[in-house]
């Protein structure tokens, strides 16, 4: 009786060192997204994984720096979000932040609604699966006017704190551009 008592208050205690594990999870996550609705693409930035973003600026910078000379209906008005008061040889070195704050001031602007609903938006957690001690998800609700959606966001831990993924693939994200770019 005392084993199973003992395995008993084992498993307790795990499930609830497992819980009290989510926490910096979630706060990264709440922290983000929070920033995000509110369209302060600068701060949400501070909680996305720096190799993401690094990885992001390689790979769509170089897109839209060729774009600049684009003659395609929409160019003016992409490269304009994107690049926002950067000018001249700057644009060729901004930095990895400033390249994500661009791609999401493009998605603003063709969205404008979205975000206007955004920042009326109710988020609450469902639960966080932890997939390695470095790997997590985030499964979240959305609620807004009443309707509600989920979706997940993965997170890693690098260097002591928990960080957001990018989920759309750069690569995929720049050929996207290149088209648009291109009149396509």
């Amino acid at each position: 009786m005392k084993k199973l008592i003992s395995l008993l208050a084992l498993a307790a205690f795990a499930v609830v060192s497992q819980a009290a594990d989510t926490n910096p999870v979630e706060t990264t996550f709440q922290r983000y997204w929070s920033a995000y609705a509110k369209k302060d693409f600068v701060k949400a930035a501070a909680d996305v994984s720096p190799s993401d973003l690094e990885e992001t600026k390689a790979a769509v910078l170089p897109v839209f720096l060729a774009g600049q000379g684009s003659k395609a209906k929409d160019a003016p008005e992409v490269l304009s979000a994107f690049f926002g008061k950067t000018v001249g040889k700057a644009r060729e070195t901004m930095s990895a932040v400033d390249v994500f704050v661009g791609l999401n001031r493009v998605v603003a602007a063709g969205s404008p609604e979205l975000f206007e609903v955004l920042k009326d938006a109710a988020v609450s957690i469902i639960f966080v699966r932890s997939v390695s001690a470095d790997a997590a998800e985030i499964h979240f609700q959305v609620m807004v006017r009443g309707q509600g959606d989920t979706d997940a966001e993965s997170l890693v831990k690098k260097d002591g704190r928990w960080w957001v993924k990018i989920k759309d693939d750069p690569k995929q994200t720049a050929e996207s551009f290149k088209e648009l770019f291109a009149g396509k």
